[in-house]
């Protein structure tokens, strides 16, 4: 069982990587292989519109989304994260939406389980989470959900299928207890909802 994370901030070591990984620790814990990729690190550039790939099923773009390609067909369940800029997801959470074309006309991601995490500073939250929602749902990607009894107080912690949170200077939301226990049951979620799915 294989979980990926993704971190849309062009920030290093920022709040939204803080919960990402905290929802691939919970994972881990419950016996899922994780990695983590963030595109501080990566060189994404956007989609060029060029419709190469309804003809060769590839991107002929040779950046680093080539490599990611491979993780995300070989991830069982996906957290993809951002901070909101301009009351949605970064330009370099944007880039690898828009790059994920290449996958729509076979639907290469159906049925993998996907987990949003979004942090605002203030407003914001809902937009970008949506558009994080859209994009798991136009891949026919599964929500990671909790399956099996829960405590009211467990309940109440949990958020359908992601995490939203909010923070304004970097390392704050580790402070969040709210936010990080969403954070960790996402985790959980995201192994339950696979294992359903891909049952041993």
């Amino acid at each position: 069982m294989k979980v990926l994370g993704i971190v849309g901030s062009p920030r290093k070591n920022g709040n939204t990587e803080v919960l990402v990984k905290e929802a691939l620790d919970s994972a881990r814990r419950l016996g899922a292989s994780t990695e983590m990729v963030k595109v501080s690190d990566m060189n994404i550039m956007p989609c060029d519109g060029c419709e190469t790939c309804d003809i060769t099923d590839e991107c002929k773009i040779e950046d680093d989304m080539q490599s990611l390609y491979a993780k995300l067909l070989q991830a069982d369940g996906i957290i993809f994260g951002s901070p909101v800029y301009f009351w949605g997801v970064t330009a370099q959470a944007k880039a690898i939406i828009d790059r994920t074309f290449v996958f729509r006309r076979e639907r290469k991601l159906r049925n993998k389980v996907a987990g949003a995490v979004v942090v605002a500073r203030s407003g914001g939250a809902s937009t970008a989470f949506s558009a994080l929602s859209d994009f798991f749902s136009l891949h026919r990607m599964i929500p990671a959900r909790s399956i099996g009894p829960r405590t009211e107080e467990e309940l109440a912690k949990e958020w359908g299928g992601g995490v939203i949170a909010y923070a304004d200077k970097p390392g704050e939301v580790k402070k969040d207890k709210q936010a990080l226990a969403k954070a960790q049951s996402l985790g959980r979620a995201m192994v339950e909802t696979i294992q359903i799915l891909k049952p041993r």
